[in-house]
């Protein structure tokens, strides 16, 4: 006899096809199974924990249509989801990505090769996907590997988000950025890398947020530039970040020499794919409207204050 509180697989499946499948109520289950209604529950929360099912929101619900229809019409976007504004900022950004987890998902299709990002708030939503795979899925790492394990790097982020999905995971096995332009152009030049880098031209999805060109923006933060390259890019109009690219306020590139030192996706390849931007806060506004004239997303995620500051 299995104990209710030690269930097998097996049982906890037959639980979970009978509620999510054959549309039975609890009590219903439980006289089918001979259990009581407390442990049907117990056994449909198991289901999820163990990953025998996974449930997804879809992503029309996170939608406030005003708003919504306005960006994409403002934007030529392919779809918008706005999240309702939290208490906090810090609300408001784990929302965004709580809606941005459920939606990508339905983003990708089977096929499909996802370049995926870096940053918190990347980090963020992988680490709220439901467990959804999907069919022949490839999940590519769009620029290169940092040294520090406990930052949310793109590596960490292509790493869960492949494995919520059961994609298959290619890491970019090079650095974020060098020390010297010389050796990032003998890296690329290595054959392992530079079909790497030729590869990501596969790449026809990708999900991405950006940040302000400010002193304290995460390319800082992860010693990927320094203060001194920051001003240097904004001196050049910069006005954003994305996957450790510059943009102008029209979404234009805008080089220096901290290109010359990164490996990963540039600009191009950038904008080449279908992207989905997740961001939250007006502070953002700014790199955010940006990044929507130079194309680089068909399909964003953001908050109400930030979609009202857009249009």
């Amino acid at each position: 006899m299995v104990r209710a509180n030690h269930p097998s697989d097996r049982t906890v499946a037959e639980a979970a096809w009978l509620y999510y499948i054959k549309g039975l109520n609890q009590a219903e289950i439980a006289k089918a199974m001979g259990l009581s209604r407390p442990t049907v529950i117990t056994y449909l929360r198991l289901a999820r924990e163990r990953q025998i099912v996974g449930v997804k929101i879809a992503g029309e619900h996170f939608r406030v249509n005003a708003l919504a229809d306005r960006l994409r019409e403002t934007y030529g976007l392919r779809a918008a989801l706005v999240v309702p504004n939290g208490e906090t900022p810090l609300d408001s950004m784990h929302q965004v990505c709580e809606a941005a987890a459920h939606f990508l998902p339905d983003f990708v299709a089977p096929g499909d090769t996802l370049g995926v990002s870096w940053g918190q708030t990347v980090s963020f939503v992988s680490e709220r996907m439901p467990w959804w795979p999907v069919d022949g899925l490839v999940v590519r790492q769009l620029i290169g590997s940092l040294a520090n394990p406990l930052l949310p790097t793109c590596e960490s982020c292509t790493t869960e988000i492949a494995r919520r999905m059961s994609g298959q995971c290619i890491n970019l096995n090079a650095p974020a950025v060098c020390s010297d332009a010389g050796l990032a152009r003998s890296l690329r030049a290595e054959p392992i890398i530079a079909e790497q880098l030729v590869r990501l031209h596969d790449c026809r999805k990708a999900i991405y947020s950006l940040s302000p060109c400010t002193a304290d923006t995460h390319v800082v933060q992860f010693n990927i530039a320094t203060p001194d390259d920051i001003a240097a890019y904004v001196a050049k109009g910069a006005v954003g970040i994305i996957a450790g690219r510059f943009i102008d306020a029209e979404g234009a590139p805008v080089l220096g020499a901290l290109d010359d030192r990164m490996i990963g996706a540039d600009h191009g390849l950038l904008r080449d794919m279908s992207g989905l931007l997740v961001v939250s806060g007006t502070a953002k506004a700014d790199p955010t409207r940006a990044a929507l004239r130079g194309g680089y997303a068909s399909h964003v995620v953001l908050d109400a204050d930030l979609a009202q500051a857009l249009i």
